[in-house]
């Protein structure tokens, strides 16, 4: 029986990892320092009781020691300035009445019944508007408020306080873009609410706030209630420094709008207690202004400017006179359910908006009438949420098309290019880049497909035309090119490698050399210490050896009779040899030399390498070639989706230059023209429709202002980048007329056969073809016809013979003598005659021909008409070029030829 108690470790430890509390949860309990859920709760139910037992006052915020609410932000002490919204109130009332009317006082305070007025608007105001904005100049100044920012310094993990920072989204520029998007909030409660009867609806809003002077963009979301009868919202932010959607009916402007509002949000606001008590959300504030959620904010993050809305929907003059509140509620219902009624187009939300920060003191409003000139602005305008996926669709459908017409023109230019001679023409990198476009529109496309649920199918369908496009054709061409530049790049590797093995041969050369001329040196020196060494030895015994016998021939000394007591003395013995000599000092002109204890030398001696021997590359695979692609795909792909969430200019500095790099994909086939001084690779067809349909997208978020992205105009932008793709255009045609080379100097590139050379007849081993003899020239014609410079098809078929070999080659029938100093060779394909201009002996390029010569304009486009090959056969060019699109041999001698 199978031993099971090897499973028990396993077991334990997933007990551990599913059981253990989780570390990052109590981390983050550890060092938040808010209120606990159950607080947010009552800290709600609290306000809500406030709210429902208060009244409105029309002077309520006319002082504000006096607002009399208990709710956050509206303490006297907290110092926010609210005198000045009854100003912005009053804006917001003019503007009522440009679309109620004369009756517009009696329906908003209520003397009239909100039933039974209405205004020409839209009951639902779900989509998008954008215009412009600048700070409002009231008659009145703002009265900066005066506020302890260390009151809202956030505590540190260590029970201190951070440094004091200033608020966040604090709008201190004159002027930018706004851009709003609303929500249609889910119906509160009951089952009978319908947006187009009831008296007021809950609605939130995106905000994008742009400052034209400092680049700074604050977006931000706020929440609200939309009154669909008088077509105006009230909305604000809300935090932990100021309740708005508390205080929000109190911000109505009228005791009718404040009981509308007031149970609208009631219901709205006791859903999300709900939701909160039974645990289905843990947001401590469900009406968030931040975009990601309350969930993504931390403990530690930034108080922001609050911000209170008002926006008043205006009237749409364009529309029918009569009945025109019921035509345009007839076409709202449309929009939203379709049955297929033939409708005009759909006009146009149109806004005023004025905002106000009561913490940060700025008053913000829409450009437009009365107070700016139209040419100014027309306030806030856009699309309904219908009419913008109505848009969409149409335009994703066109530019489906545009899909389907690169792939078009991909697939006729995969069948002209079907042989090796011309595919070798193509840049690999120009095909790789518009493959590159095409998976970045697919993978752009599935990600938005996932966020826009209306438009899915559309997304779908487009991104899996391009997916198509890149990887059924635009890789497989990839790959067809890829196999036949194989050889051409693996001898430019060979190239590199013998380059990089001669480098370091004779790298090792020099350092062999160098390593002998050492050892040389140390030995040297070396001998010439031991020399003198020997020397100071040898002079020392010298030294000595005059000593002794300076000593042993030294007269006795006298010494008196009487003293025969003093003792004879000892005999004189040599001394003994000095030790050797020390070395000499180091005085920098000799260095130590130290040997390793192996008394090996300073380097290994190694064999170098063998410049005859083959190389040995490694083999170059496709696969890596997907890789570098699809990583480069992605990394554009997360950097762009990145970049969307820059401020304004850098974005669009970011998306303008990868747009010109994007645009340059005819750049690598120029390059590969001058390296192979190839003059025409792709069809013309080709690069006029793919240059054209590649800039539609450019065009139309650059170019046209009704774009769903709402992308503002850029010509300058535009003409940049369709100005790049058209010197590209131009480059390629002198390509094709003037030559591959000929705006470059001919030391940077490497000598390549040119197939239309100016023939000289001075030059018989160079250019002429060959056939033609000055010995033949001499002779004279061998018959009328041939001295008129005309033959028969008899001649011709005579000026070819067949060899042994039964291949075709010229007699000296060929270079005949013609008028106007050009000579008549037989074209071997074709088998019909060609007039060709040679330059005779001595004569010059520049006075023949006329135009300029042979060198001129007309000269280049007579030599375009004949091709020469290296083997010296004349052709026709047509015939010739037709004939290496299959084979790169020629057609007389069978030798191979250089590509075109």
């Amino acid at each position: 029986m199978a031993d099971r108690r090897g499973i028990i470790v396993p077991l334990l430890i997933l007990a551990f990892i599913f059981l253990s509390p989780d570390p990052v949860r109590q981390s983050r309990q550890q060092f938040d320092h808010r209120p606990t859920l159950q607080d947010v709760i009552t800290e709600e139910q609290r306000a809500l009781s406030e709210v429902q037992n208060s009244t409105y006052r029309n002077d309520r915020f006319a002082k504000p020691d006096a607002i009399g609410l208990n709710l956050t932000g509206l303490e006297p002490e907290r110092g926010y300035s609210w005198e000045p919204l009854p100003l912005v109130q009053n804006k917001a009332r003019t503007w009522l009445g440009h679309t109620l009317g004369e009756e517009d006082e009696a329906i908003i305070d209520g003397v009239l019944d909100l039933d039974l007025g209405g205004a020409q608007v839209y009951k639902n105001v779900t989509g998008f508007v954008h215009g412009k904005w600048v700070q409002s100049k009231l008659e009145t100044p703002i009265t900066s408020p005066t506020i302890n920012l260390s009151d809202y310094a956030i505590q540190n993990p260590f029970n201190g306080r951070t440094t004091l920072h200033p608020f966040g989204r604090n709008i201190t520029g004159d002027g930018g873009d706004i851009r709003l998007r609303f929500h249609e909030r889910q119906a509160p409660l009951h089952d009978l609410f319908d947006v187009e009867t009831a008296n007021a609806t809950p609605i939130s809003m995106e905000v994008t706030i742009s400052e034209e002077e400092s680049g700074n963009e604050h977006e931000f979301r706020v929440y609200g209630v939309y009154f669909p009868t008088l077509g105006q919202a009230v909305l604000t932010t809300t935090s932990d420094k100021f309740a708005g959607v508390f205080a929000l009916p109190h911000l109505a402007m009228s005791g009718a709008t404040f009981e509308e509002s007031r149970r609208v949000m009631n219901e709205s606001i006791l859903r999300s207690i709900q939701r909160q008590i039974d645990g289905e959300t843990e947001s401590h504030n469900p009406w968030t202004s931040r975009l990601e959620g309350d969930a993504a904010g931390t403990p530690f993050s930034f108080p922001q400017c609050e911000l209170v809305f008002y926006l008043q929907q205006l009237d749409h003059p364009g529309l029918p006179e009569t009945d025109s509140i019921s035509f345009l509620n007839f076409l709202e219902r449309e929009l939203r359910f379709p049955t297929g009624a033939f409708l005009p187009p759909a006009p146009p939300i149109r806004f005023a908006m004025a905002a106000f920060s009561p913490d940060c003191g700025f008053m913000l409003e829409s450009v437009g009438p009365p107070d700016h000139a139209p040419q100014e602005g027309d306030h806030l305008n856009g699309p309904k949420i219908e009419s913008l996926h109505l848009a969409a669709r149409h335009h994703i459908l066109l530019f489906t098309a545009t899909l389907s017409a690169q792939l078009l023109l991909l697939i006729r230019q995969m069948r002209d290019a079907s042989t090796p001679s011309t595919r070798s023409r193509l840049s690999l990198y120009t095909f790789a880049m518009l493959s590159l476009g095409d998976g970045f529109t697919t993978m752009a496309f599935m990600l938005i497909s996932l966020f826009i649920g209306g438009l899915w199918v559309n997304l779908v369908a487009t991104a899996f035309v391009a997916f198509m496009s890149v990887s059924f054709f635009g890789m497989r061409f990839l790959m067809d090119i890829w196999t036949v530049q194989a050889p051409e790049r693996e001898q430019a590797r060979r190239e590199e490698a013998e380059e990089e093995r001669r480098r370091e041969v004779r790298f090792r050369e020099v350092m062999e050399r160098l390593r002998s001329e050492r050892e040389e040196r140390l030995r040297q020196e070396r001998e010439h210490r031991e020399n003198a060494e020997r020397e100071q030895r040898a002079q020392a015994a010298i030294e000595r050896q005059e000593a002794a016998a300076t000593i042993a021939h030294q007269p006795e000394q006298q010494t008196p009779a009487t003293d025969e007591t003093t003792p004879a003395p000892p005999p004189t013995t040599a001394p003994a040899p000095a030790p050797p000599s020390q070395p000499p000092a180091n005085t920098g002109e000799i260095y130590p030399f130290f040997m390793p204890s192996d008394q090996a030398g300073l380097l290994p001696t190694t064999a170098l390498p063998d410049p005859n021997r083959p190389l040995v590359l490694p083999p170059e695979s496709f696969a890596s070639l997907y890789t570098r692609f699809y990583l480069l795909l992605l990394a554009t792909l997360f950097i762009s989706l990145n970049a969307a969430s820059w401020s304004p200019v850098p974005r669009r500095v970011y998306f303008t230059t990868v747009g010109f790099v994007y645009l340059g994909f005819w750049i690598p086939q120029i390059a590969r023209n001058v390296g192979r001084n190839c003059r025409k690779a792709v069809r013309w067809e080709f690069v006029l429709g793919q240059s054209a349909l590649r800039l539609t997208p450019f065009l139309y978020f650059y170019g046209y202002g009704g774009n769903v992205l709402f992308a503002e105009r850029d010509y300058i932008s535009l003409a940049i980048l369709g100005g790049w793709l058209w010197f590209q255009i131009l480059t390629l045609a002198s390509q094709e007329f003037l030559g591959a080379r000929w705006f470059v100097g001919r030391k940077w590139v490497s000598e390549a056969w040119d197939y239309h050379p100016v023939l000289r007849e001075d030059e018989e081993g160079a250019t002429m073809p060959v056939g033609w003899s000055r010995e033949e020239e001499d002779k004279g014609p061998e018959s009328p016809m041939q001295g008129r410079g005309s033959i028969d098809d008899g001649a011709r078929r005579a000026s070819v013979s067949s060899g042994k070999d039964g291949m075709s080659k010229p007699v000296e029938a060929e270079g005949r003598k013609a008028d106007n100093g050009r000579r008549i060779f037989d074209c071997a394909i074709c088998m019909q005659t060609l007039e060709v201009p040679v330059i005779p002996a001595g004569g010059s390029a520049d006075s023949t021909s006329g135009g300029g010569g042979l060198s001129g304009p007309a000269g280049l486009l007579a030599r375009r008409q004949y091709m020469v090959t290296p083997c010296r056969h004349i052709f026709h060019a047509p015939c010739l070029e037709g004939w290496m699109k299959y084979r790169l041999i020629c057609p007389v001698c069978r030798e191979g030829v250089p590509a075109l």
